[in-house]
């Protein structure tokens, strides 16, 4: 790793309790006792990608989705070692049945023929889920060390603020809202506010169950047929949100509702590296349910059926952030369907 200090390239023994036997000064995270392997230069050259240089404001738990899609990405692909252990396995054991029957070499092909078909086919079913850190964990061990030793971006939300901004009041008046989120997830709608969408967009963003301080603005986006996005995690729960949403919300049928996202074709459209996956045991009656009240293609269905979660807080901040813009401006103009981000 490179010193942050004197940027001198230090090997593992050069760097003993955290200090660089070169200028002596002392850094926080250790590559090797953390399991994203960061280091301190590292995490900041993190953080300026992620808010790209401050201009975008960002919560702990996008920068936790941020590190769980690079794990991912490197864990994810061809399994290769899988294919090498076959091989090798199978040519042993059936190398040492034809030196003991006195077969033709040539025989052991056929054994490892089969080996590489059935390791490609348990290949396709074993998908890799990266093992979830808890965010306080995360927070305490990485995020408040490091910036407690360089200074804490003011555009990095931790998890306490992030609850707190959640829960705040819209910060616009009823009667100026152009856009109503409908987001389950506290940390998005802390995003929204934290970029001050409110103010740019006449946009505010409720979660699906309201409290008495939010009903006037609930009330006026009913009264005023504000169109309500829904933007959710790709999940059997998170689909049928858009369903839901008129019994949670207590919206006319006719009330303008677009799905927002996330969708499960916009994860198969888009590059293993910009998304987060993980895996959870699918629900019957929740995949009936998704057959029955959404419009998911066939394929969606299957990616859903297999388990397949893609959170809110896996998708990049800036491709989230140009979606909400993309349609902060549509609500603007009247528009009641969501145009797709430039």
């Amino acid at each position: 790793m490179k010193c942050p200090h004197c940027y001198a390239e230090l090997r593992y023994r050069e760097r003993s309790n955290r200090t660089c036997s070169k200028c002596r000064q002392q850094f926080v995270l250790e590559p090797k006792a953390n399991t994203f392997k960061l280091h301190d230069l590292g995490l900041r050259e993190l953080l300026n990608r992620l808010s790209q240089n401050g201009t975008i404001r960002l919560t702990s738990e996008q920068v936790l989705g941020a590190l769980l899609r690079r794990q991912q990405a490197k864990t994810n692909g061809f399994p290769c070692g899988l294919y090498i252990l076959a091989t090798i396995v199978t040519a042993f054991l059936f190398g040492i049945i034809n030196v003991t029957l006195d077969l033709p070499a040539f025989f052991i092909i056929i054994p490892v023929m089969f080996a590489w078909i059935i390791t490609g086919y348990l290949a396709t079913r074993i998908s890799y889920s990266p093992r979830l850190p808890s965010l306080s964990n995360f927070e305490e061990t990485i995020l408040r060390p490091w910036s407690l030793k360089y200074g804490r971006p003011p555009w990095l939300i931790m998890n306490d603020e992030t609850i707190a901004l959640s829960m705040m009041q819209p910060l616009i008046h009823p009667n100026a809202v152009n856009v109503a989120i409908l987001c389950p997830s506290a940390a998005v709608r802390a995003f929204i506010v934290a970029n001050e969408l409110p103010r740019r967009f006449g946009m505010i963003a409720l979660p699906p169950v309201i409290n008495a301080a939010q009903e006037p603005w609930l009330r006026a986006v009913r009264e005023r047929r504000v169109p309500v996005y829904v933007l959710h995690e790709a999940s059997l729960h998170g689909c049928l949100l858009v369903h839901d949403v008129y019994q949670l919300w207590q919206l006319p049928v006719d009330h303008p509702v677009i799905d927002l996202g996330i969708n499960p074709h916009d994860i198969l459209e888009v590059k293993k590296k910009e998304s987060l996956l993980l895996k959870v045991k699918p629900d019957a009656e929740l995949v009936n349910k998704v057959m029955t009240f959404t419009r998911l293609k066939p394929i969606e269905v299957d990616w859903l059926k297999k388990g397949n979660v893609a959170p809110l807080y896996g998708l990049p901040p800036a491709r989230l952030l140009a979606m909400l813009i993309a349609g902060g401006k549509a609500g603007q103009l009247g528009f009641t369907s969501w145009p797709k981000a430039a």
